[in-house]
């Protein structure tokens, strides 16, 4: 299905930006996305693959409420780049499992609001598509909203703007929506030592087992 570009109130920049990168991957390759019926309608968290910088904004297309990004706290320290992603609702996180209850916090705060909360679990960008193993960090902090969970997968997006960071066109872009699950399904308890590990290798598993339909493969 033809992706959906869902106009938001709010701040000037942030509805600048969205439309943006709206008339970007409509330009440099088509974008379809698979899997409208999976998405909660109420603020979720959402956990994808991370192959280009364009995935923080386009993971968010298809969802209606106000969206933020997890982001690294060594982006939103410099001062062009800071001063964007604060605009753009982003949330700073420091990597590891320490030195983040700040970020717990600021994730339950926009939930609580009514924001969806956009996080990748790599933490990196993959340089060829492929997945690399989940953060333990971003499995806690996936969980500690309490609303569903939302597992989705972007393919080609690695080849419209790969890490060399030269935009380049003609290719056939696909967000497929995996289904939601709830943060008690995947979490352990507390009393397990491995408990954050455990958590992120299921968000990672999901996600994986999210396949491109071959309708839409190249």
């Amino acid at each position: 299905m033809r992706v959906r570009y869902f106009k938001f109130a709010g701040r000037q920049i942030y509805k600048v930006w969205w439309n943006f990168f709206a008339v970007v991957c409509d330009v440099f390759g088509r974008v379809d996305v698979v899997g409208y019926e999976n998405i909660p309608q109420t603020p979720c968290i959402i956990v994808g693959n991370h192959v280009s910088y364009l995935d923080p904004t386009a993971m968010g297309f298809f969802h209606e409420t106000m969206m933020c990004a997890v982001a690294r706290d060594t982006l939103m320290n410099k001062p062009l780049t800071g001063a964007l992603f604060r605009r753009l609702n982003a949330v700073p996180v420091k990597r590891g499992q320490s030195g983040n209850l700040g970020a717990f916090r600021e994730v339950l705060k926009r939930i609580k609001d009514g924001n969806s909360v956009i996080i990748f679990p790599e933490g990196t960008r993959s340089p060829d598509g492929k997945l690399l193993p989940g953060k333990p960090g971003a499995g806690l902090l996936a969980i500690k909203a309490g609303v569903p969970i939302l597992p989705v997968r972007s393919f080609n997006f690695e080849r419209v703007l790969p890490r060399s960071n030269i935009l380049r066109g003609g290719e056939r872009i696909v967000i497929c929506i995996g289904k939601p699950v709830m943060p008690s399904e995947i979490d352990p308890g507390k009393d397990h030592s491995d408990r954050a590990e455990i958590i992120v290798n299921s968000l990672m598993e999901r996600i994986a087992a999210i396949e491109c339909p071959r309708v839409f493969e190249v």
